[in-house]
């Protein structure tokens, strides 16, 4: 399977090691856990020092993740989240801490600067690989963010309407993509199941995500115009892999 991996980069071994098991479900949300945000911090200063290079403290890293503008699906709401830890909420002004807690949920916590009490929610992906599931933890609404500079398109529309069907790579492997966003990796030693979307993004890109156990796979695609075949490029690379209709 070709394509850059864009799952947590970085070497982020604390990452990995404290919060990755979050990132595909979270714990209890009917009660707040204590915080461990200093401690796995602090973990990974302690690594660093004792010459692991490249690492950063996870909070941070997982702020690094929120850095940009979001919109809550089915709503109006907007957000958008800075490097120094501020933002908005439809222009009304925020502050947001990133962390962890004893029931191994990454946490987002939002405080108006207008409001008496925070907002504290436990952070996962969701299935497109793009958006952002937030589970309240202290009995406000759940929400979901995606990214305010992508289009998602539905498997009627004609720049996605191709992708339906099974694909072959340059390997031999076969991709089977489902019109319920499913997708199929068959490699020659095991089938494996996962997700996907397609995007448009503001420069008017096409992107398809893959989203599988462990990680997720992005590429930019072209179409050819009888959708035989499908070019697909990482970001950022030059190399381009030809998937041929299976």
């Amino acid at each position: 399977m070709h394509g850059r991996c864009t799952f947590m980069k970085k070497k982020l071994l604390i990452l990995a090691l404290a919060a990755a098991i979050c990132m595909s479900g979270c714990g209890e949300k009917d009660k707040t856990a204590a915080s461990i945000t200093e401690e796995v911090d602090q973990y990974a200063e302690d690594m660093q020092e004792a010459g692991q290079e490249g690492l950063i403290a996870p909070s941070e890293a997982v702020r690094n993740l929120l850095i940009k503008t979001w919109k809550v699906d089915g709503k109006n709401d907007v957000y958008t989240m800075r490097s120094d830890g501020t933002g908005t909420k439809n222009e009304e002004p925020f502050t947001f801490e990133c962390g962890f807690d004893e029931d191994n949920n990454i946490t987002l916590e939002i405080t108006l600067d207008s409001a008496d009490e925070s907002e504290l929610y436990a952070l996962s992906s969701d299935e497109t690989g793009y958006g952002l599931d937030l589970a309240s933890l202290n009995n406000g609404e759940d929400i979901r963010l995606v990214p305010a500079d992508l289009e998602f398109l539905d498997m009627e529309d004609e720049r996605a309407a191709g992708i339906v069907g099974e694909w072959k790579d340059e390997s031999g492997n076969s991709y089977v993509f489902g019109e319920d966003n499913s997708v199929t990796v068959k490699g020659s030693d095991q089938d494996t199941e996962g997700t996907f979307s397609a995007v448009q993004d503001a420069e008017g890109t096409l992107l398809l995500k893959l989203v599988v156990p462990g990680g997720s796979l992005e590429f930019a695609y072209t179409l050819n115009e009888d959708k035989s075949q499908i070019e697909l490029c990482s970001p950022g690379s030059d190399v381009v892999h030809v998937w041929t209709r299976g």
